[in-house]
């Protein structure tokens, strides 16, 4: 009876066994005719080590646990394969605000952007909207109210500051203070920020022989870039940095007239020229790619631009850092931006 009984279960013994490879043999094939699809790996929330899963291409079935020892060699098989990108959604527009006064308001600047950003071939769609007015700082602006309005309503992907030309020399630590406030807003909107740093004024200005605190281009343009720079690395803040356009091309194409009858407001080529910077620090893109000339400006002049634009653009890109811009006095409501 008991050599019966034991007959019995040897048989059954072999059996097991006999599936077991059976299974591993299956596992084998199944790996041999398709790519498998690793579902899980690795380990959980308490350490324990999570069983690999392995299906064939296709297959809207649930994949059997592998035996011992499979994990690893699954991984190998993986490592093996040719490595495949998951498909991503298409990007939606960058959706831009631009917060600023008459230089933001001269030549539509905020439609020049979106223009430039049209002529770059496979470049992402931009939409932009704008909210300046002559004069302002971004202490009026955040005094009046429109533009936090927009900015929390709005759903932008960037939101450009600018300020009073004479904010970042006259007014630097209220211009740091009232930056701060509007990146607060910007990043509580889940938007990025972004310095529209100016220029100085031209070189011919009268401003030089009467300012208390600049007296020369040179010196003006260092302030201001200085403030820029400085705020916008505390507060990690994207930078344009513009006047450092305006400033490149005044010493490597001096015929290039960049500002206005009045030696502040910019003229066609400085607006093109500040889209462009701008485009560079919004996109992470090549200004210069862009087929968009502004009617009235001749290609040549328009070309030296997007030259100057596209190695400012490569220049703050490599030195990673990131900016701001300004705010001034309610006395400066008036005055030229």
């Amino acid at each position: 009876m008991y050599r019966g009984r034991a007959s019995r279960v040897f048989a059954f013994l072999i059996l097991c066994s006999v599936l077991s490879l059976g299974s591993l043999w299956a596992v084998r094939f199944v790996q041999a005719r398709g790519k498998p699809t690793v579902d899980a790996s690795g380990t959980d929330e308490n350490g324990n080590a999570l069983a690999v899963r392995v299906a064939p291409q296709g297959s809207n079935l649930p994949a059997a646990p592998l035996p011992a020892g499979a994990r690893e060699r699954s991984v190998q098989l993986e490592r093996m394969l040719p490595a495949t990108k998951p498909s991503q959604p298409a990007a939606g527009p960058l959706r831009v605000l631009l917060v600023g006064n008459s230089y933001t308001m001269h030549h539509s600047l905020h439609q020049m952007l979106v223009r430039v950003a049209n002529g770059v071939d496979g470049g992402p769609k931009l939409e932009a909207d704008a909210v300046a007015r002559g004069g302002y700082s971004l202490r009026n602006h955040l005094r009046t109210g429109p533009a936090l309005q927009r900015i929390r309503a709005g759903h932008y992907t960037h939101v450009v500051l600018q300020g009073h030309s004479l904010s970042a020399v006259d007014h630097p630590s209220e211009f740091a203070e009232d930056a701060e406030r509007f990146k607060q807003a910007i990043d509580s909107a889940a938007g990025r920020t972004v310095f529209y740093a100016t220029w100085a004024r031209s070189p011919e200005v009268s401003l030089y022989r009467t300012h208390k605190q600049v007296r020369s281009f040179e010196e003006m343009s260092t302030r201001v870039s200085t403030t820029y720079f400085q705020v916008s690395n505390k507060l990690g803040a994207a930078l344009a940095p513009v006047g450092s356009a305006f400033e490149r091309a005044l010493m490597t194409h001096p015929k290039l007239s960049l500002w206005g009858s009045d030696g502040s407001h910019p003229s066609l080529a400085g607006s093109y020229m500040a889209a462009c910077v701008l485009y560079g620090a919004i996109s992470g893109r090549d200004p210069s790619t862009t087929s968009y000339v502004p009617r009235g400006l001749v290609e040549a002049d328009a070309q030296l631009v997007r030259e100057v634009a596209r190695d400012i653009a490569a220049e703050n890109a490599r030195s990673n850092k990131l900016p701001v811009t300004g705010a001034a006095s309610a006395a400066s409501v008036h005055g030229p931006t």
